[in-house]
């Protein structure tokens, strides 16, 4: 299976390079979905003010769950919370 480590450097940057300077804004305002986002608040790589308040903020009616003390990773460093919530939100 491809992981990150069999990637160039090269595709990595560039595509790094894209997801940052992409403006999905415009996008995020025409969502009609129940959206949950899960957002640690000690993820360095992307802060929360800078990214998670402001996407759901955008999205109409999204909810924003917020990990004290919880960097990036959710998915792998609380596992057992992230599938819980996960759950308790496609169920609702």
């Amino acid at each position: 299976m491809p992981s990150c480590l069999q990637t160039s450097l090269n595709a990595l940057v560039e595509t790094n390079r894209a997801g940052v300077a992409a403006d999905f804004r415009a996008e995020l305002r025409r969502i009609s979905t129940k959206t949950l986002i899960i957002h640690g608040d000690r993820d360095h790589s992307a802060p929360l003010d800078l990214t998670g308040r402001g996407v759901a903020q955008l999205i109409p009616g999204s909810e924003l769950k917020v990990y004290e003390g919880a960097p990036h990773g959710l998915f792998i460093n609380h596992m057992d919370r992230f599938n819980r919530d996960l759950v308790d939100f496609a169920n609702a």
